[in-house]
């Protein structure tokens, strides 16, 4: 059972693991690993598709610790059970005279360690969440689809209409739209009517199929 755990416990040079007074190894020290809350948490923020990875690769790490702890916790229950079964006490007279057996103690449930998952399936459930945070990419920027740059849109083309309507509308690009973007705010430059129509188009084209 010992051998289960070969991945969490500290080895010696010879690659055996060294028993302690309970006879059972010592486990490593738990790397940093983090919970599934944490990476809702930073999903929630809008961060990039980099730190978002590392966390998922952390939450599975941390399914295994998880368990390789509740694994270690059950072999010291389960020596504890048998050392007291192998050695029940000797049977208690009542005053008939008959005598009472020492029961022995249920085993303890073996937890059963979960599959190793990958990134993709830590992350399988926010995949919305993620493409929406990511949003399109219009010359190299990932605008979010969110309701900020949806605002700043509608803004600039407000603004164009009423440059049109003054006849100033020569002067009006290029443009600098503030991006949302999951990197934080960033420039994208318009550079005249027709780049700044098919960003908005395709930006509320995916925004559309982002709410389908």
């Amino acid at each position: 059972m010992i051998s289960k755990l070969i991945d969490f416990v500290v080895l010696n040079e010879d690659g055996i693991e060294p028993l302690l007074n309970n006879g059972l190894p010592e486990l490593k020290p738990r790397p940093d690993t983090k919970f599934i809350s944490e990476l809702e948490h930073l999903i929630a923020t809008g961060a990039n598709l980099e730190i978002t990875t590392l966390f998922a690769e952390l939450v599975s790490l941390g399914e295994q610790w998880d368990w390789a702890e509740r694994y270690y916790d059950y072999l010291v229950e389960l020596n504890k059970v048998e050392q007291y079964n192998a050695n029940l006490p000797d049977p208690i007279p009542t005053e008939e005279g008959a005598l009472i057996e020492a029961e022995p103690k249920a085993m303890p449930t073996e937890p059963l360690r979960p599959a190793v998952r990958t990134v993709d399936n830590v992350l399988e459930p926010y995949q919305k969440q993620i493409m929406k945070i990511q949003g399109i990419e219009f010359k190299g920027i990932d605008v979010s689809l969110n309701e900020s740059n949806q605002n700043g849109l509608s803004a600039l083309k407000s603004a164009l209409e009423i440059a049109k309507e003054f006849e100033v509308d020569d002067e009006f690009f290029p443009i600098n739209f503030n991006a949302e973007t999951c990197d934080g705010t960033q420039v994208l430059t318009l550079v005249d009517e027709a780049e700044f129509k098919e960003f908005g188009l395709q930006f509320i084209m995916a925004r559309k199929a982002f709410f389908e």
